[in-house]
């Protein structure tokens, strides 16, 4: 005990020095969900059992590999979780839960780029049980043959539009875009009957957030796009499955990652040594910059986690950071920054803030893919 607690403190210490003079460590206790594949890339939530607890989807990109995490309580939380691959693919960029079929199970939808360029659905066959949930067997994949050849890298679920389920989906590269897709009106739900509606030109989606941006009850798009002649942050009206209107708010000279949008404030990470802070007016929307942690050139992700409280996650490999930088950092009052793990030359992705330890504050869920982190949370240790 008393040697662990020696190496403990050796490694924070260690921290402190490697950081950029004027910013602080203090460590967050890092908890890992999974760390044995390679190249976690993403999280994103859902309740696949019906227990009330949000679960985890993540693609592993390197391993090739769909993973679901079932949440096993907060007794129990900072242990390994009960986990199964419900699909095998190369290079997954995101994975999400989506009733596919609407028979009130979810599914899953993973995006693929480098050797697929695939979508792929894995059917969950099974129900809520989380004994069969966590068999392998009881999940088949299946691929969209109408979305092959495009670079995906994200989805979201819209709900039903005009009576028919909607799924909106971004790529990059050649022929990138915003595309919705929705369900067959006819009998026949096979995959292949999927109508497909291109959205948006688009360079690099990162990401697609369904909101209504505008009030009127049904489900907008609010996109980051980090490339190309239309790049920067902005907002799809829906108008009908056929009619959208784009507004772009901001950050069109910016290399912009992943946002956090609500109707009146989008918060953006991106690759400059700046965030971006973007508040709806009654002239517009008026864009504010500010900077990153000391050293912190390519942030990846930013998010509130409590009023004036921020966290953000960044890519500190290679040339993207100065010297040894941590890749995750949190803000008491949006000026100064602290790193919450010292682990350094690190790739992070998304965050989701959620009450893991069930103590009422939120903590930090997200991954890592260069350090072989895996999909780790952080305990908020501040209330």
């Amino acid at each position: 005990m008393i040697r662990s607690l020696i190496l403990m403190l050796t490694i924070a210490i260690a921290g402190v020095d490697s950081l950029p003079a004027g910013d602080l460590f203090s460590p967050w206790q890092r908890h890992t969900v999974d760390a044995s594949f390679r190249g976690a890339d993403g999280v994103r939530l859902a309740d696949f059992d019906g227990d009330g607890l949000q679960d985890i989807v993540t693609g592993w990109e390197e391993s090739g590999v769909v993973r679901v995490y079932l949440n096993p309580g907060s007794h129990s939380a900072k242990e390994f979780w009960p986990a199964v691959t419900v699909g095998k693919a190369k290079s997954p960029e995101d994975a999400v839960a989506i009733d596919v079929d609407g028979d009130g199970q979810l599914d899953v939808l993973s995006c693929h780029e480098g050797k697929a360029n695939a979508v792929y659905v894995h059917w969950n066959q099974t129900g809520q049980s989380r004994e069969v949930l966590l068999k392998p067997s009881n999940w088949k994949s299946e691929r969209f043959p109408q979305l092959d050849g495009e670079r995906w890298m994200f989805a979201a679920p819209l709900g039903e539009i005009d009576g028919r389920r909607a799924i909106v989906l971004g790529s990059k590269n050649n022929n990138a875009s915003i595309t919705l897709l929705q369900s067959p009106a006819g009998a026949d739900q096979s995959l292949k009957n999927w109508t497909v509606t291109k959205l948006r030109v688009a360079g690099w989606i990162m990401s697609l957030r369904p909101l209504d941006m505008d009030g009127d009850g049904d489900l907008d798009i609010v996109y980051s796009d980090r490339k190309g002649n239309n790049r920067g942050i902005g907002w799809l009206e829906q108008r009908s499955a056929d009619d959208w209107q784009d507004h772009l708010v901001g950050g069109v000279d910016d290399e912009i990652m992943f946002i956090t949008p609500s109707p009146q404030r989008i918060l953006a990470a991106a690759r400059d040594g700046e965030w971006l802070e973007i508040q709806r007016t009654a002239a517009g929307w008026n864009e504010q910059r500010h900077p990153n942690p000391s050293g912190v050139i390519w942030g990846k992700a930013i998010t509130s986690l409590a009023p004036d409280q921020l966290v953000m996650t960044a890519n500190t490999t290679g040339p993207a950071g100065v010297g040894d930088v941590p890749g995750i950092w949190f803000s008491a009052d949006r000026t100064s920054w602290s790193a919450i793990d010292s682990e350094t030359r690190c790739k992070y992705d998304r965050i989701e803030c959620i009450d893991l330890d069930g103590d009422g504050d939120l903590d930090v869920l997200t991954c890592e893919e260069r350090r072989l982190l895996g999909v780790v949370w952080y305990e908020n240790p501040l209330n």
